[in-house]
């Protein structure tokens, strides 16, 4: 893992906006998983290189544009980097307008590409949940397995979520309204499900890996047609280069049942149907995402490091 030593501030001039591109003032960066990967030489995200910045989702307000299809007020999002202000391809921005009961915020929360329509896609698109599927979520207190739990109650799931520490357990069953909940740090994970879902589970949406996948996969529905989406590996990102793959991936034949990973971006034709279904419950108040605020902008690295070491419930973002 990197240390705080290896990151640095520098201040730049922007003297002009060149043509086809606007200026961004950064208004909130969302702080995922994928970004600890382009810290390293061969990830699977393009990495950064020394001296640049560090990529993340975010959004903004146009401050200055020299393209037509942006106005100074309007608000964009994309992947941007940490600044606080960003120059920017108009071409790699999308412009957002917050609508009665969705806010700007909500472009990178339950409605933003790496956290709420990631855990839609993983869901619906494929892991294909239905009413009375008992869903087990992993990392249930984070941003992407806080949005998971809520979409499958939505469509009628029972949900256990796991998270670690009776505070983290208590948001999962109590704002994001959980079934149940699983304390990793308080004893086996496979007891502990066996216990709350004895006939097995349906779906397990997997955003940590490593000895909760196994877990997992020696609680499936014995009957068959049970589903593990593979969304992360929280747990391996620090060690990409051996990283522990399941142990009981035989129960997959075993119980007829199947695993699947996914890359957001290549369901992008479902997105429209994603975001209205989440702008929905949004407005009628059936899903919320916390922000976990870390500010100004030089605790980006303090705030990337948080990830990893369980600080932080519901969406962590940066505002500079």
């Amino acid at each position: 893992m990197p240390s705080l030593s290896d990151f640095g501030i520098v201040d730049e001039t922007i003297e002009q906006v060149p043509a086809g591109q606007v200026l961004v003032k950064v208004d909130t960066l969302s702080m995922d998983a994928w970004i600890r990967t382009t810290l390293d030489a061969e990830g699977f995200h393009e990495s950064v290189t020394l001296g640049s910045t560090i990529r993340a989702f975010g959004i903004g307000q146009v401050v200055a544009s020299s393209d037509p299809g942006f106005a100074v007020g309007d608000w964009a999002y994309g992947l941007l980097s940490a600044q606080t202000m960003a120059l920017m391809d108009a071409a790699a921005l999308t412009k957002v307008v917050p609508e009665q009961g969705v806010s700007p915020s909500d472009f990178i929360g339950l409605l933003g590409i790496t956290t709420g329509l990631t855990a839609w896609v993983g869901l619906v698109a494929v892991g294909e949940v239905q009413p009375g599927d008992v869903v087990l979520v992993s990392g249930a207190a984070g941003a992407v397995g806080s949005c998971v739990v809520q979409f499958a109650k939505a469509r009628g799931a029972r949900v256990i979520g796991i998270a670690g520490g009776p505070a983290k357990c208590g948001f999962v069953t109590g704002l994001l309204g959980a079934d149940a909940a699983i304390d990793y740090k308080a004893g086996d994970v496979g007891t502990q499900l066996a216990r709350l879902a004895p006939e097995g589970i349906d779906l397990f949406f997997d955003n940590v890996g490593g000895e909760i996948l196994d877990a997992a996969l020696d609680n499936l529905r014995p009957r068959g047609g049970a589903r593990v989406v593979i969304c992360g590996a929280i747990s391996q990102y620090q060690n990409l280069n051996d990283v522990r793959g399941p142990k009981l991936y035989l129960r997959l034949a075993e119980r007829n049942a199947s695993m699947r990973g996914f890359v957001v971006s290549h369901h992008a034709a479902r997105f429209g149907e994603a975001i209205k279904e989440i702008s929905q419950l949004i407005r009628t108040g059936k899903a919320h995402l916390p922000e976990h605020v870390v500010e100004p902008i030089d605790r980006f690295p303090e705030a990337l490091m948080m990830l990893f070491t369980g600080q932080h419930s519901g969406n962590l973002v940066v505002k500079p």
